[in-house]
Order: structure tokens, then C-alpha cells, then sequence
């Protein structure tokens, strides 16, 4: 299977709460994924398979909902091409 690049953004949501530790827990799940990734400043773009993509997606909202967050908005770009797309095409 190809490898896919998404742009992934989340959205921890709460009432009165603060995300300052909760966006750290995420990178670090991105970091300890085993995938290519660029953090950027308003999104972290991954690269690999579009299954170990959605299941990192997955965990990330997790990490949300066990740190505090009542809620968790995703925003997703995916950027697939049938002979694979790389982040480094991208830079």
C-alpha cells in the first residue's frame, strides 16, 4: 500500500480547562509512532500507510479525552497518490 501525508490538527475542547499539557502529550504520541512527521505551527503533517495514519488520529483524540478534554474536534487533510506521496515532496 502506499504511503499517504496528512495534515492533522486537534481540537481538545473543555470547559474551563487548559490544553497547555495536553498538546505536549500529543506530540509525544506522534514522535513515539514510529511514523514521519513535520510539526508545524498550526498543524503536524504524518507520513505512512493510511491505516497506522487513522489509528495515530485515533490515539490523539484519546490522549484528549484521558487528559481533560469533554470533546475533540480533528481536522484531516490526506494527501494520497497510488505510487505514494512523501513529506518530503511537500518541503
Amino acid at each position: 500500500m502506499a504511503t499517504v501525508t496528512a495534515g492533522i490538527q486537534v481540537l481538545p475542547n473543555g470547559k474551563d480547562m487548559n490544553t497547555d499539557g495536553m498538546i505536549p502529550e500529543i506530540v509525544d504520541l506522534v514522535k513515539e509512532s514510529g511514523l514521519k512527521y513535520h510539526i508545524g505551527p498550526m498543524e503536524t503533517v504524518v507520513e505512512g500507510r493510511l491505516p497506522e495514519v487513522f489509528e495515530l488520529i485515533e490515539h490523539a483524540q484519546q490522549v484528549s479525552i484521558q487528559t481533560g478534554a469533554t470533546e475533540v474536534m480533528s481536522n484531516i487533510k490526506i494527501h494520497y497518490r497510488p505510487d505514494g506521496v512523501e513529506i518530503n515532496d511537500k518541503l
